[in-house]
């Protein structure tokens, strides 16, 4: 009985001496384990908040690009950026945080873009019509609003820095952005709009002349001598054919300074040709990738210059809209207005097919006297508009369709992440990746 009590009292001891020593185990490696997550989670914060600082730098001021080292919470962060792709930036932070005797570090990475206006299935400055003649003179539904209604779509993204006008139920495809928040029509029909991929208001996205000013200088820079004379002060037209070569008329309608055929990849060697105080003609099938620009001057008749006219058919080789891989891809840049040329043989069952991305800087995509002019059918525009005010191609009343164009637009995909060379883009970055480690 005596052993039994001893050998009880010894084994007891030890089951109480193991589980003492487990408990005070679990009690230091609970404190190792928290001392590592306040460490892990107080590099985090230091690495977030150096982001943070360095992301609104860069938002601000595109070109901001100075390394720098802060203290904050007890630790240190580095933030690097790296601008050697173009179009782009990167930005890498680091930080250290010390706790426990270990140094614990943390790592996040963002990549920001320019804003390419590719991008856009239709952009505006303002949703109301902008109209101008050749001569300069405003049309008769200049400054009134443009209404998206119902049976109307948008596919792809869709913008304007001003507010949509919108009635019943138009649909759009991808997401919309605008600086202030929709008006709301009831004369259509029910609504509300078919924002398919969501919308948000409070958005502006600037357009900078400067792209125009460099686009100019690009131009310049990638034209023969001969092909760059005759292209400043006269109205040209090119007419583009599938085998990869472009007729070029000066003037356009006559040919009578200058009529040739040659290679396009021989037309400017940085794949941007434009008519400088002139306008430009363009239509055809066009092969590789290309961007035609027309500029205004800035004194007398050239500043109602700088317009491009399509006077047919202006599609690509390899068709993007059957195959998403074409390598053939058009900008079309018009730092006045882009017209759809007025041919009085159109009618109701006429087609204008267009694959370009196009942007019009101080004006809009529109048809040439589209409140005059016949029913002419429809324009199919497979890529995107960005214009400083809403084109119209057609006059609608009560009875359907009275002059011009009904019209479709579709955006091109492959513009998502690509444009035509030079294309213009946004003053400013978007933040389009973010890795935290």
């Amino acid at each position: 009985m005596g052993k039994s009590a001893i050998i009880y009292v010894v084994g007891l001891s030890l089951i109480v001496g193991i589980t003492l020593m487990n408990v005070n185990r679990s009690s230091t490696d609970s404190m190792a384990t928290y001392t590592q997550y306040y460490g892990r989670t107080m590099a985090h914060n230091i690495a977030l908040t150096g982001a943070n600082i360095a992301t609104n730098y860069i938002l601000f001021n595109v070109n901001y690009s100075t390394a720098f080292t802060d203290s904050f919470g007890g630790g240190v962060f580095t933030a690097e950026y790296d601008s050697t792709t173009p179009m782009e930036k990167e930005l890498f932070v680091s930080s250290t945080f010390n706790t426990g005797g270990e140094t614990i570090r943390d790592t996040i990475y963002a990549r920001f873009q320019y804003i390419m206006f590719s991008r856009y299935g239709w952009f505006t400055e303002r949703e109301q019509n902008g109209y101008l003649t050749p001569g300069g003179a405003a049309g008769p539904y200049s400054g009134a609003n443009d209404w998206k209604i119902t049976g109307d779509s948008v596919f792809g993204y869709a913008h304007t820095n001003g507010h949509f006008n919108l009635d019943g139920r138009p649909y759009f495809q991808n997401k919309v952005t605008a600086g202030t928040a929709a008006v709301l029509g009831t004369l259509t029909g029910p609504g509300p709009p078919a924002y398919n991929d969501g919308y948000e208001w409070g958005i502006n996205i600037k357009r900078d002349s400067a792209n125009i000013s460099s686009l100019r200088s690009v131009a310049n820079s990638g034209a023969p001598g001969s092909i760059a004379t005759l292209l400043t002060g006269n109205d040209v037209g090119m007419e583009f054919f599938g085998n990869g070569t472009v007729r070029i008329k000066v003037p356009w309608n006559t040919g009578a300074t200058k009529d040739t055929t040659m290679a396009v990849s021989a037309l400017s060697s940085s794949q941007v040709i434009g008519s400088k105080n002139g306008d430009l003609h363009i239509k055809g099938t066009y092969t590789g990738q290309l961007t035609v620009a027309a500029f205004s001057g800035t004194s007398g008749a050239s500043t109602n210059k700088g317009n491009v006219w399509i006077d047919g058919n202006i599609v690509a080789n390899d068709n993007p809209r059957t195959n998403p891989s074409s390598n053939d891809m058009l900008g079309i840049v018009a730092e006045r207005m882009g017209y759809i040329t007025k041919d009085m043989t159109r009618n109701a069952s006429s087609m204008i097919n267009i694959q370009a991305a196009i942007y019009c800087h101080n004006g809009e995509f529109t048809a040439e006297d589209f409140w005059t002019i016949p029913i002419s059918g429809r324009v199919n525009l497979f890529g995107g508009v960005t214009q400083k005010t809403a084109g119209s191609l057609g006059v609608f009343g009560s009875g359907g369709i009275q002059h011009g164009f009904f019209y479709s637009i579709r955006h091109d995909p492959r513009f998502l992440s690509n444009a035509p060379p030079s294309f213009p883009f946004s003053s400013k970055f978007r933040l389009v990746a973010w890795w935290e480690n």
